[in-house]
This record gives C-alpha cells, sequence and structure tokens, in this order.
C-alpha cells in the first residue's frame, strides 16, 4: 500500500459543516484548522450566502465536477481570509505556538507521523500520515482539545478557542505532496520570524 489516496481502495466520506472530508487509512493527509475567531461574520456570511446557493443548484451527492468546482471557490477563499490576519491571533505568541506544537509532537511516530507543518497567527497548515486504524478526525480532536485548555490557561481566559470543522483532502501523488509543502512553506512568507514556527521533517519521496 502507497501513502497516497488511491479511489480503488476502500475510503469513508461524510459532510462535517460545508466540506466534504474522506479518510482512508495510513495515507497522507494536508489539513487546515483556525481560531474560532479567525474569520468576521461578515465573510463567513458571505461565504454561507455563496455555499448555499451553489446546494441549490447542485444538491447533494455531488457529481465529482461539482464538488471541484465548490472545493476551488471555497477552500482558496478561506486561506485568502485566513491570511487576512482576523481575529485575536493568540497564535502570534510564541508560548501559545510552543504549546500547540508539543500537542502535535505527543503521539507522533506513535500514532500518526507528521510531515511539515506551519503555525500561522491563526490557523494551521499540517501535513500528516495517520498510521492504520487512526483516524484524522480522532487524532485532531485530541490536539485542539489539550492545546484549547493549555492556551487558555496561558492568556488566562475562557471559553473556546478552535472552530470545531478542519479542512482536510486525501494527498493523491507526489505531485500534489510537494505542491501542498511548499503551500505550506511560503505561507507565513509576509511575516517577521517570530510570528510563526515552521517544521519540515526530512521526508525523501517513495519509490
Amino acid at each position: 500500500m502507497g501513502l497516497f489516496f488511491d479511489p480503488d481502495e476502500p475510503f469513508s466520506q461524510k459532510f462535517g459543516g460545508d466540506l466534504p472530508h474522506r479518510h482512508q487509512n495510513g495515507k497522507i493527509q494536508y489539513v487546515t484548522f483556525r481560531l474560532y475567531d479567525s474569520l468576521p461574520a461578515c465573510v463567513l456570511n458571505d461565504l454561507k450566502s455563496w455555499i448555499k446557493s451553489f446546494n441549490d443548484k447542485h444538491p447533494k451527492p455531488w457529481t465529482p465536477d461539482a464538488e471541484k468546482t465548490y472545493l476551488n471557490y471555497v477552500t482558496p477563499y478561506k486561506q485568502r481570509m485566513l491570511d487576512n490576519g482576523y481575529g485575536n491571533c493568540v497564535l502570534k505568541n510564541k508560548e501559545n505556538r510552543d504549546i500547540l506544537s508539543s500537542a502535535l509532537f505527543f503521539k507522533d511516530e506513535e500514532n500518526y507521523l507528521i510531515h511539515t507543518f506551519v503555525i500561522m497567527p491563526n490557523h494551521v497548515h499540517l501535513l500528516i500520515e495517520p498510521f492504520e486504524e487512526h483516524e484524522l478526525e480522532v487524532i485532531l480532536k485530541s490536539v485542539k482539545n489539550f492545546s484549547a485548555r493549555k492556551i487558555n490557561q496561558n492568556i488566562g481566559r475562557n471559553g473556546k478557542l478552535w472552530e470545531r470543522e478542519s479542512w482536510d483532502r486525501l494527498v493523491r501523488s507526489w505531485k500534489h505532496y510537494e505542491r501542498y509543502k511548499q503551500y505550506i512553506k511560503a505561507n507565513p512568507r509576509n511575516l517577521s520570524p517570530d510570528q510563526y514556527t515552521l517544521y519540515i521533517r526530512d521526508f525523501k519521496k517513495q519509490t
């Protein structure tokens, strides 16, 4: 079995919120998750309006072309809005980023393998390889719960820290893997080094 998505192998799919989520055992996934306040109401309302209009025209289950059109609009739009730096951006604080890094590495090499991540002021991009039988949803829930509790303690507040839904895609090929990796590396290009944390594991091309 390879590390990339194979449509001929069994996989699961479900919708959570606005986005489709697929899981296939042992495959690398590209993930984005964000702070709860990282997108203002005006941005979310515009997005919800577009999504409602799209769903009215394209009832589920979507055709492959409809899903591609949806993702090609929603994903870049959310990425651009996140890079605008909305919200309190508590991850600008290095102590908070270190807490999140520790949470990400806690089960690294045991339940999953982290390939690359960047912690931005209000969101995170991640390339991760869940090991057999370890679902991405469960991994992210654990990371978010632990980091939310510790970061809230660190900044002296209570309440919701992370947006519940994450954005995830199964990586389909080495070419796609490299594209995601380069995007992660370039994402903080407009930030000073003290405002983000970048991790890159030396991972050789699989033959």
